[in-house]
């Protein structure tokens, strides 16, 4: 999963930890701002098409160090936060309740 701010100014790679319909947990190696506005796209099972939505970030934490290793060996450090996602349409909601759908959401 990739995240990108919506001018454009950067783009950072992350872990979704937590997936529901009015928005999702993440970890990120870096920090995200509260307040934030994001774009974030999702494979899906039921599209041929990424699932492209924005989201501000709701809250985030600074990075903590945890017991994972990195390539290197290196204590692995990550960030969490969550977004609430913005649907563009009525069509994007439903879009993305069928993923939850596919993936077994309950």
């Amino acid at each position: 999963m990739v995240l990108r701010t919506e001018r454009g100014t950067w783009e950072r790679p992350g872990t979704v930890i937590d997936l529901h319909l009015a928005g999702a947990g993440l970890e990120t190696d870096e920090p995200l701002v509260a307040g934030e506005r994001v774009t974030i796209a999702f494979a899906t099972p039921t599209l041929w098409d990424p699932l492209v939505l924005t989201a501000v970030v709701a809250w985030a934490h600074p990075l903590a160090t945890t017991n994972e290793l990195d390539a290197l060996g290196r204590p692995r450090s990550i960030a969490r936060s969550g977004l609430a996602f913005d649907y563009p349409t009525p069509d994007a909601t439903l879009a993305m309740f069928e993923m939850l759908v596919a993936i077994g959401f309950e």
